[in-house]
């Protein structure tokens, strides 16, 4: 699924470490804090995958994605895509979540109408249309995910335990997902504290140094505010 910060094309670097801690460990649960497009979750093996995100309509759009049955549009026109921007509270939360992702411009939760031309530089792509279809592909390997909508600051954490957690908030000074300012030092605490009885995985471009780096890459991205820039994409523990 097309997502703000996705780590679709870096998964075949990322999910073989994090596959190897549930190995090594014996870990038979596992956590994906900031679930997004689920474009890592859905390719690691483990006995139960947990996928949270404060994101109602996302989450909504992804169990309505595990229903194999559920029917998607084919495409997105134009108009029904400001229809719905204007208008959310007269569609269901899964409908708005697609329109919202799947037809808009660098796949900004309604960052605007997607538009692009094919090689040719005249005909027309239909751009929510390979967003539709990038969706349909994913789904059979979301059938096994429970995914819930909840602030990372609302997990009981005396109820968490053994777990492997992969957490990919919102990297500080990148494109923000919404307006809201990202909590950065609770978030940091949080991280410390489920680390005393899990093991917990975070990407970011920097950490505080109490928190090791264990992989990195130069890496091309978009999300950064002055435009597309080479950063270095780091994975973190706790030290």
């Amino acid at each position: 699924m097309k997502y703000v910060g996705s780590k679709n094309r870096l998964s075949k670097y990322l999910v073989p470490i994090i596959q190897k801690y549930i190995d090594d460990n014996n870990v038979k649960q596992y956590m994906e804090i900031f679930v997004g497009g689920s474009n890592m979750i859905d390719k690691i093996k483990c006995d139960k995958k947990i996928g949270l995100d404060i994101h109602e309509e996302l989450i909504e759009l992804l169990k309505y994605s595990q229903n194999l049955n559920n029917k998607f549009p084919k495409t997105i026109t134009e108009k029904e895509y400001y229809h719905v921007r204007n208008n959310k509270e007269k569609y269901p939360k899964w409908y708005v979540g697609l329109v919202g992702f799947a037809s808009t411009f660098g796949a900004k939760y309604f960052g605007g109408y997607a538009r692009s031309y094919k090689s040719d530089g005249i005909t027309l792509r239909d751009m929510p249309n390979e967003g539709i279809r990038n969706i349909e592909r994913q789904r059979k390997d979301l059938k096994n995910i429970h995914f819930g909508c909840m602030d990372f600051l609302d997990i009981p954490k005396d109820k968490i335990k053994n777990y492997v957690i992969y957490c990919d908030a919102p990297y500080k000074n990148t494109t923000k997902y919404k307006t809201e300012k990202f909590p950065y030092e609770d978030f940091y605490n949080w991280c410390r504290d489920m680390s005393k009885n899990n093991i917990v995985i975070i990407s970011e471009y920097n950490m505080p140094n109490d928190f090791k780096c264990i992989w990195s890459k130069e890496h091309k991205t978009s999300l950064d505010t002055k435009g597309h820039k080479k950063r270095i994409e780091k994975l973190f523990i706790v030290n």
